[in-house]
Parts: structure tokens; C-alpha cells; sequence
């Protein structure tokens, strides 16, 4: 009879820890949720947790980097909706993963890591991937002004560089993980960074307002270089588009804590719009009204393109009709 009731103790014992360890918290969270954060570093309030999470992958690194996504869900589209995952031991969990899939993984680790909130995969801790469909389509990025992603101002100088470099506020927090865009900026200079990698975009509209870019994932530019081709002193671009990601280190006596948006391929690089004929990097009505003044204008060549309304030029019709207004309404309030 002792040994029952001890026995009978221990068995209620471990019942109740392992019920308090199952609903101290639940596993099964969105991207919101690990995401928001009222932390003033931005750190998730669920670091260090184990969850179950899933989302679209909008983005597979290149094959010479550790192997990385970016989860998005499409609920949250204005912000916390996006997060990065990394297969920590490069065991090749992500092979079978492609951009545009709808994916699952459970028991994987939010880690803060260099300002960064992370799913780490572990094989380890068997987490788990499923691919639960394919071929969805992606979000465009979302536009934000280059102020909502501000660039670190310096701060100290020891009499030879600076020794910080902080953003003011994490304002950009929400972001993070996000693909978004910044509309009409040019490459104002580069060899800024933790890893002299970064690059700063300055606002056409306001040069007062700038923020930094880097191309280290960019799938296009390949190993050697450190930026993408089209990234050149006075470059301007009508959008350039990525992840944004926060960084955090301390190198050799200076403090960095930075947001950068990472372009992922060529495609990041927006040179000029199209269908944008007051070249403001936007589509509207202005672009409708000048385009409307070519209405089944015929003639259209080389140079001119009849003010540029003949858009069919891959296969050049030489008339402005139907072909190039299907054109256009597919770029309508593109730069917006």
C-alpha cells in the first residue's frame, strides 16, 4: 500500500509538470505572434521558446551561404509578417523547399541572434518540415518610405572612426523578416557596415532621408563580388526591394546596430518603371493622360516609342492599342 501511494504521487507529480509544461505555452503560433514585440531592442517575447509555425516561402538563400528562408504570412501584410529560418547545422532540410511553397515546421527554437529573431532548424531537437503546398503566389513587396527603415546615425569618435553606429529607435521592428520596397532612391555611397557590405539608399524625394541596403543574398551576384553589378555611386533606381534584417555586433571597439534591406536577386533592382512617362517612378493618372494622348498613334520606332506608349516593344506593333494597354494596367499604381 506504501509503495502504491508513493508510486500514486510520483505519476501525479509528473502529470502536473508535464501539463504545465504543455500549456505554459502553446506551440502552434503565427508569425504575428513569435514577431510582436513591445521590446524596446526589438527582442520576440518568445525567445528562446519551442514552436510549431508556418507561412509561404518568399525567399531561399544562395547556395553558398548557411541555408536560410523567409516565412511570410500573408494575414499579417502591414507588418510583424515575416521571419527568417535557418537550418543551423546545413544538414539539408531545405533542398526540397522552393520559393512559393506553403510550409510547416514544428519544434523549432526562436532564437534572438545579432538583433535578428530566427526559427532555428535543428535536426538535433527533430524538428520537422512539411511542405504543404506549391507554387502559391508571392506577395509584392511592400512599399515603405525610406524613413520607416531609417539608416544608424554615428555616434562617438575616438580620433581616427566612429565608434557607433545606432539607429534612433526600432521603429523598424515590425518589418523585420519582411519583403518590402523603397520607391525612387539612388546608391548615395558605399563600404558601410559591420562588414563594409552595406551601402546607403538616399531618397530622391528627400535627400535628408536615407537608409542602408546590402547584396551578401543576393542570388545574382555571385561569390566573389561584394555587390550586385547594378549597385554603383549615383545609381538611381525607381524601387529596390528585399528582406529587411536588424544587426547587432560589437567589432573591435565599435557598437552597430542597424537595420539593412537585403536584395535577393536582380529582380530587386527596379531601373525604371514601366509604364511611368513623367519618370516620377510611379504609375497614375498623369502616366493614363499621357498615355491616352497616343491612343492608336501608329508609327511607333525607335527612339521615341511614341512618347514611350508603345510598350509592346519585345514584339513591336508600331501602334499604341489594346497590347500596350494590358501592359499598363498590369503596372497601374506600381511605385505607389
Amino acid at each position: 500500500m506504501k509503495i502504491t501511494m508513493i508510486t500514486g504521487v510520483v505519476v501525479v507529480s509528473l502529470f502536473l509538470t508535464m501539463t504545465k509544461q504543455i500549456f505554459a505555452q502553446d506551440p502552434n503560433l503565427s508569425i504575428y505572434e513569435i514577431q510582436y514585440t513591445t521590446d524596446v531592442n526589438g527582442a520576440s517575447p518568445q525567445d528562446g521558446n519551442m514552436v510549431n509555425c508556418c507561412g509561404i516561402v518568399v525567399f531561399k538563400g544562395p547556395s553558398w551561404k548557411k541555408p536560410k528562408l523567409a516565412l511570410y504570412d500573408p494575414n499579417y501584410p502591414y507588418g510583424w509578417g515575416g521571419i527568417a529560418v535557418k537550418d543551423i547545422n546545413s544538414v539539408g532540410a531545405f533542398d526540397d523547399v522552393n520559393v512559393g511553397d506553403w510550409v510547416s515546421f514544428t519544434n523549432v527554437l526562436v532564437e534572438e541572434f545579432k538583433g535578428t529573431t530566427f526559427l532555428q532548424y535543428k535536426e538535433e531537437i527533430d524538428s520537422n518540415l512539411v511542405p504543404l503546398s506549391r507554387n502559391n503566389p508571392l506577395p509584392k513587396p511592400l512599399a515603405v518610405s525610406v524613413n520607416e527603415i531609417t539608416a544608424p546615425v554615428p555616434g562617438g569618435w575616438n580620433g581616427f572612426e566612429f565608434t557607433e553606429w545606432l539607429v534612433a529607435d526600432h521603429n523598424s521592428e515590425k518589418y523585420e523578416g519582411m519583403l518590402i520596397k523603397v520607391i525612387d532612391v539612388n546608391v548615395q555611397d558605399i563600404g558601410y557596415g559591420k562588414g563594409f557590405d552595406n551601402y546607403i539608399l538616399e531618397s530622391n524625394i528627400d535627400p535628408n532621408l536615407t537608409c542602408w541596403a546590402s547584396d551578401y543574398l543576393n542570388i545574382d551576384k555571385g561569390v566573389g563580388p561584394i555587390y550586385h553589378p547594378y549597385v554603383i555611386n549615383g545609381q538611381r533606381f525607381c524601387g529596390v526591394s528585399g528582406v529587411l534584417e536588424q544587426y547587432t555586433s560589437e567589432k573591435e571597439g565599435i557598437y552597430y546596430d542597424y537595420y539593412q534591406l537585403l536584395t535577393t536577386s536582380t529582380e530587386s533592382f527596379i531601373v525604371e518603371q514601366t509604364a511611368d512617362f513623367d519618370d516620377d517612378c510611379d504609375v497614375d493618372f498623369v502616366d493614363f493622360t499621357l498615355f491616352a494622348g497616343h491612343w492608336l498613334q501608329s508609327g511607333c520606332a525607335e527612339p521615341d516609342w511614341c512618347g514611350g506608349a508603345d510598350l509592346t516593344r519585345e514584339q513591336p506593333s508600331g501602334v499604341v492599342d489594346l497590347s500596350d494597354l494590358l501592359i499598363f494596367v498590369q503596372n497601374w499604381l506600381e511605385g505607389k
